[in-house]
């Protein structure tokens, strides 16, 4: 296998077997994508030291969790499932399934553990950091010596091996994952970011009380969805995974077309669709600056029905992370207005208190603050070029500034609930 930029999930899931979780997408995209076919249950409980989200593509299962206040989700096609970071988890199939698992393209530190039936206490627990042994490592070493020492195994039976190639896989990893350097070695291109966080002690903290394991079906979210990439989850602090729905073919009406830059990855994957765009469990990433919408001039796309999920991964608080809004005539496609910005500060007066949760995405606020400075004067859509005035962006088609607008209607009324608490407790 080549790791690519682009994949045909249900292509690739019949190569693949239970909790491969063979990484999928190319060299330094940021989130990765890991893609398994699950028939059995995890031998284990997954614990991962940063936040990870499980899609479930084909077949049904139940998600279990530890350390946490929730339990378990039933998982149906469609369902995302987002996992703090150090919480315990495994995947329990109903009937064959095909998973993909979104994770840091450098995910630090990783372990398995095992708990008491009926107690749920906690028996054994293996951590590795994944910057010097691979998950599928990790894995066979954790179950090798869960098998080999009574002790670890506290009463639990041993576990058949037979089912996880994890061994191949490794060996798959390594050889794909050095021919994809050398690649990028013959044409000159930087260096793979690699992890620097040097020798670390192996415990991966609890998970954190600000954040619990969620589940969000795309569909019924998208249903709903007041804008385009509108979040399924509330959760965008540094680190944070983002997946936000696209749906296609619903709002009629012109598209408009601008360009967008984003300092981290988006991975697109295709939801399904009436024949048209997007493919069905295909999983897509395209370049930092990309198109988006219906360039003036080129052959007009197929506007059938269709879902996308594109997601991010917030930068750490040490990379700062930017993007841009970039509209162009579209007579002679000079450049007219270019909004640059930060992808966590909010466009506009806030009455409140607010944090991550209640801000939302900025993404899609900001986007609305571009489209509102294209519309607003006629001077900033007349091209200094060839003089043509350029019509204003369709911003309904998308749905920002109703976003945007709901988002400072929610800080502000939550303020006034607030301070009528306040005044009731004083007196």
């Amino acid at each position: 296998m080549q790791r690519k930029n682009s994949f045909d999930t249900f292509k690739e899931a019949p190569a693949r077997g239970p909790y491969d979780e063979m990484p999928m997408l190319e060299l330094g995209i940021d989130p990765q994508v890991h893609l398994s076919r699950n028939a059995t249950p995890q031998p284990f409980f997954l614990v991962c030291e940063g936040d990870t989200m499980i899609v479930q593509m084909a077949g049904e299962a139940r998600i279990e969790f530890r350390q946490s206040t929730v339990h378990s989700f039933d998982a149906e096609i469609g369902d995302f499932v987002y996992v703090p970071a150090g919480t315990p988890h495994r995947i329990v199939p109903k009937s064959p399934s095909i998973h993909l698992r979104y994770k840091a393209m450098l995910p630090g530190l990783e372990g398995v553990a095992w708990y008491a039936d009926g107690s749920g206490d906690e028996i054994s627990r293996v951590v590795w950091n994944c910057a010097g042994e691979l998950p599928q490592e990790g894995y066979l070493r954790a179950c090798r010596a869960f098998n080999a020492d009574a002790t670890l195994r506290g009463g639990l039976p041993a576990i058949d091996l037979s089912p996880y190639r994890w061994a191949e896989v490794a060996a798959e990893i390594h050889d794909m994952d050095a021919a994809e350097t050398e690649r990028a070695r013959r044409r000159n291109l930087a260096p793979f970011k690699t992890d620097t966080r040097g020798k670390r002690d192996l415990v991966i903290q609890g998970p954190p009380a600000d954040r619990v394991p969620l589940k969000t079906n795309c569909y019924a979210h998208a249903r709903q969805a007041p804008s385009a990439l509108s979040p399924l989850f509330p959760y965008f602090a540094p680190g944070c995974i983002v997946p936000g729905t696209v749906m296609t073919g619903t709002q009629g009406g012109l598209r408009g077309y601008f360009v967008h830059r984003n300092t981290v990855h988006e991975v697109n994957l295709g939801m399904g669709s009436d024949g048209g765009y997007p493919v069905p469990g295909m999983v897509r990433v395209g370049p930092f600056t990309h198109p988006v919408g219906e360039k003036p001039g080129q052959p007009a796309q197929p506007r059938g029905a269709g879902l996308i999920v594109i997601t991010q991964r917030q930068a750490p608080p040490e990379e700062p992370q930017s993007e841009s809004t970039v509209f162009f005539c579209e007579k002679c496609e000079t450049e007219l207005l270019r909004r640059d910005y930060s992808a966590v500060d909010f466009p506009g007066a806030l009455d409140g208190p607010t944090d991550e949760k209640m801000i939302g995405l900025v993404t899609i606020s900001q986007s609305a603050a571009s489209a509102n400075a294209f519309n607003a004067e006629e001077a900033a859509r007349t091209c200094k070029k060839c003089g043509h005035l350029n019509p204003p962006f369709p911003d309904g088609s998308w749905g920002w500034e109703e976003y945007r607008r709901r988002t400072q209607i929610a800080v502000k009324v939550r303020q006034s609930l607030m301070a009528a608490a306040a005044a009731a407790a004083s007196n």
